[in-house]
């Protein structure tokens, strides 16, 4: 892979505290968004998905990096059932257990990267990691402020239904009306 001269996201979060114009939101979530596209028309789920695996180049192309915990789901295995992936970022499904999960385990990890460029830090980032995963299962999904669009309110709504039937696949979300112009 090329040199991606920006780095990772995480740092520019971190300098900037969640200071992004909702456009440079819109095409960074746009573009991480093709990537997990093509990544999911080969039956690859990331499990990874974050800011520190989201990379970027001074020119402003983005790719998806870090590929150890991805896997591809074959006839065979349709669904997973390991629990793996960064904390704050993880599915509810896959934190339960409790029935195999697919692609789109990576679409709710978009849904809090979202969340991440709103406010510079995904939710429970400060909390205890078993408190983590019992309000990322028992709570609601978590939301942005309201000087955020209700277009990009949506878009993460989308992203973080609980019902895995109803979250949007990356290729619906792709069509999401808050990604028009991106």
């Amino acid at each position: 892979m090329e040199l991606m001269d920006g780095g990772a996201f995480t740092q520019m979060l971190e300098d900037q505290q969640g200071s992004y114009s909702e456009e440079f939101c819109k095409y960074s979530l746009y573009m991480t968004l093709v990537g997990l596209i093509d990544l999911h028309r080969q039956n690859i789920i990331h499990r990874d998905i974050k800011s520190d695996n989201i990379l970027v180049k001074a020119n402003g192309e983005i790719k998806l990096a870090d590929f150890g915990y991805a896997v591809v789901l074959t006839q065979q295995q349709k669904g997973r059932q390991s629990k793996v992936g960064t904390v704050c970022w993880m599915a509810p499904e896959l934190i339960e257990g409790r029935r195999e999960y697919n692609n789109k385990v990576d679409v709710w990890s978009l849904g809090i990267f979202a969340i991440e460029l709103a406010q510079g830090e995904p939710p429970y980032i400060s909390e205890h990691h078993t408190r983590v995963l019992f309000n990322i299962v028992q709570n609601e999904p978590p939301r942005i402020s309201s000087k955020w669009s209700p277009e990009f309110q949506d878009f993460i709504d989308k992203c973080l239904d609980k019902n895995v039937d109803r979250r949007w696949s990356s290729e619906m979300l792709i069509n999401h009306p808050f990604l028009e112009g991106a």
